[in-house]
């Protein structure tokens, strides 16, 4: 296992199960995988090797990375993002284009004054985004920007509510 960041606790409990075999590493692609009973039924092709074998699990870590187009992303507020122009992917296809202050950029290269973006989605931006320490910090820093920004650059939290319905009737907005 390769991991260049890992608490010492979490590396000594995954080291424990792999020591008990309850856990195994495996580099593969998933074909398919089938609830039972049981938990699931994994069929799989090891890397380097070209039959599907399979393999009964209790459950799966997905480790594929970020290989992620943001474009692609079925969440309707990201969807609404890039369908009204107001974000566009970052050259590597593999988050949001961001600020190296979490401005989000435009389809025509723009940054928000207003639309901010935190944590994995900002990755090809900061690259390793996703320890909470990391979010947090992250957070903090944008939160101290805005609170001694310029109060006209947020828009008043009626006109987002407003917006939002408008964008998602279904949803209840809760202020």
């Amino acid at each position: 296992m390769h991991r260049h960041r890992m608490a010492l606790e979490v590396g000594v409990r995954i080291a424990e199960a792999l020591a008990a075999d309850r856990l195994r590493l495996m580099a593969g692609k998933v074909t398919s995988i089938e609830p039972n009973a049981d938990g699931m039924l994994v069929r799989y092709r090891r890397r380097g090797q070209p039959e599907i074998v399979s393999i009964k699990a209790g459950a799966i870590v997905d480790c594929t990375g970020i290989v992620k187009d943001p474009r692609t992303s079925a969440n309707p507020v990201v969807r609404s993002l890039f369908d009204q122009g107001l974000a566009r992917a970052d050259p590597l296809h593999i988050s949001i284009e961001t600020e190296m202050n979490c401005a989000i950029v435009d389809r025509d290269g723009s940054p928000s004054r207003r639309l901010f973006a935190v944590g994995p989605v900002t990755r090809a931006t900061f690259w390793e985004i996703v320890a909470i320490p990391d979010i947090r910090n992250q957070c903090a820093r944008l939160a101290t920007r805005l609170i001694s920004h310029d109060n006209a650059a947020i828009p008043p939290a009626d006109d987002i509510a407003l917006h939002l319905k408008r964008e998602y009737p279904d949803v209840d907005i809760v202020r």
